[in-house]
C-alpha cells in the first residue's frame, strides 16, 4: 500500500510502527538466510554424495539470493519510514505526527536514481491548520 493511503488509514504512528515491523522481518529474514548458507557451507567439507552436493549449492544459492533481496527490502522499508518521520513534526507549531494527508505523488525519476522511491505528500496539521510538504 502506498504512503499516503496507509497513513490516512492507520494515522502516521501506526503506520510507522507497522513499516519499522516489516523492514524488521526482512532483516530477521535475511539473518536466517545467511545461518542457513553458512551452515550448509559447513556440511560441504562431509562425505556426501553428487546429488546432495547439488541439492546443498542450489540451497546456498537460494538463501543467499532471498538474503540479499531481504536486505535490501529492509533497508528500502527502513529508509523510508525514516525520512518521511523526520518531516511528520509541524513547523509551525510543532505538535508530532498529527496531520491529515491532502495530496501526495512521486517526485521525478532523478529522486528515484539517488536511492530514494520520491514520495511527497501535501499534509495540513491538526492543530493549527499550517500545511508543508514531506518527503
Amino acid at each position: 500500500m502506498e504512503p499516503a493511503a496507509a497513513i490516512r488509514k492507520l494515522g502516521f504512528k501506526r503506520w510507522f510502527e507497522r513499516e519499522l515491523i516489516e523492514s524488521h522481518a526482512y532483516l530477521v529474514t535475511c539473518f536466517l538466510c545467511l545461518v542457513l548458507v553458512v551452515a550448509l557451507f559447513e556440511q560441504l567439507g562431509a562425505r556426501t554424495g553428487g546429488f546432495e552436493r547439488v541439492l546443498m549449492y542450489a540451497a546456498m544459492l537460494a538463501g543467499g539470493g532471498i538474503g540479499i533481496f531481504s536486505l535490501n527490502r529492509y533497508i528500502a522499508i527502513l529508509f523510508r519510514a525514516l525520512r518521511l518521520s523526520q518531516r511528520s513534526t509541524c513547523e509551525n507549531c510543532g505538535t508530532y505526527a498529527r496531520f491529515s494527508v491532502l495530496d501526495s505523488g512521486r517526485a521525478n525519476t532523478e529522486e528515484a536514481v539517488r536511492g530514494r522511491d520520491g514520495t511527497w505528500l501535501k499534509l495540513r496539521c491538526s492543530r493549527c491548520g499550517h500545511e508543508w510538504t514531506m518527503g
